[in-house]
């Protein structure tokens, strides 16, 4: 991808002249990829001061317990889910709070018109997890990729986004333990349920709907029931218990990336302490070469991380650097989930001029830090 003569994100010629399915894990990652940013940006902007992360939502079922989930990523038809929670958490001075929304991503190299149908699809799959027997909130962002320019289609069909508030002293401790199992059970949509989310989808929820259109809703439910993707329920009593798997799990995240697997597992629940591996974790081939806990510098902010390097022809190496920035690493390691979200609050606006001034030595470089306080940065030394 490239930036255009009109400075808009697009694909490169070689990117575009592609076979078919190379075409279809194209659309599939980068407009995860897309989604993911545009997402987070639009809800860090409506709610200032909050920190989203997000948590893969076939993981956090699992590691939740809730049964009829089935084997991460092995989906089919009838049990399509969206893809990820954006778990939003603010730490005040006074009291703290955590928000969820449900995001499903789409792309594709088509035009407007098949953009249009995968925004119908995705908005079966947000719905597909209930809380309390509300729906969530959600965002379904579908990219269009053309060498024209990258076009971003959002919706968000709204729900309830509140999962938990409280003073902001029992953060730590109500993070501090896994919120052990719960048996809750999965199923395919009742006609209600069908019909409440339908009419919620067009705008009609405040209308009575008429005998007629209740018969046709009905068919309509009939003719589908084999298809709609299965309901998954967390009772109102369990907004407290999601709000803490997915608050850990984002924070057992953020210490894998660091590659710190060591503190990670203590936001790890048993059930998936044994399976969960990152691609990341795979050991290096014999001509790379990586450090643990290493440190490096992004402008003035120390990072925690893991450093490879691999040769380049010429006596150059390539240089891959991810970590997490240090204070905040420092913050999570010791289980100080306030002080880490106060400190990533603080620190958010900084991140957009890192990397930004002319690297040492006049090596190539491209750095990225997210309002997490993640960070990566690849050069050529």
């Amino acid at each position: 991808m490239k930036s255009n003569q009109k400075k808009i994100l697009a694909l490169t010629q070689a990117g575009s002249d592609i076979v078919h399915h190379h075409k279809v894990a194209q659309s599939e990652q980068l407009g995860v990829g897309l989604a993911l940013v545009v997402a987070k940006r639009i809800l860090e902007r409506k709610y200032p001061g909050w920190l989203f992360s997000s948590v893969d939502v076939d993981v956090a079922l699992a590691a939740g317990f809730i049964e009829g989930v089935g084997l991460v990523r092995q989906k089919n038809r009838a049990t399509m889910r969206p893809d990820y929670f954006l778990v939003g958490r603010r730490a005040g001075s006074a009291n703290s709070g955590c928000k969820v929304y449900v995001l499903e991503c789409k792309g594709t190299h088509g035009n407007s018109y098949h953009s249009r149908k995968q925004l119908a699809t995705a908005s079966l799959q947000v719905g597909t997890i209930e809380v309390g027997s509300k729906t969530l909130p959600s965002l379904i962002v579908a990219s269009r990729l053309s060498t024209a320019g990258v076009s971003i289609d959002v919706l968000d069909p709204p729900g309830d986004d509140d999962l938990w508030t409280g003073p902001s002293g029992e953060l730590d401790s109500l993070l501090a333990e896994d919120p052990g199992p719960r048996q809750w059970t999965s199923g395919k949509p009742t006609f209600e349920q069908f019909h409440a989310r339908q009419r919620e989808l067009l705008g009609s929820g405040a209308y009575e709907a008429s005998e007629a259109e209740l018969r046709s809703a009905r068919a309509a439910y009939e003719a589908s029931a084999n298809e709609l993707p299965v309901i998954f329920q967390v009772p109102e009593d369990g907004k407290e218990w999601l709000f803490r798997v997915l608050a850990r799990n984002a924070a057992h995240s953020v210490l894998r990336f660091a590659g710190d697997n060591t503190a990670a597992s203590q936001f790890t629940s048993p059930r998936t302490a044994d399976i969960q591996r990152l691609p990341i974790d795979d050991p290096a081939p014999d001509w790379q070469s990586f450090t643990v806990s290493a440190e490096s510098s992004f402008d003035s902010h120390r990072f925690v991380g893991i450093k490879y390097t691999m040769p380049l022809p010429d006596g150059a190496s390539l240089e891959i650097f991810r970590g997490v920035e240090k204070g905040m690493y420092e913050n999570l390691r010791e289980g100080r989930m306030g002080a880490y979200l106060q400190r990533a609050r603080r620190l958010r606006d900084t991140w957009a001029t890192v990397g930004r001034g002319a690297p040492a030595s006049g090596s190539h470089q491209a750095v990225s830090v997210g309002s997490d306080g993640t960070g990566v940065r690849i050069r050529v030394v």
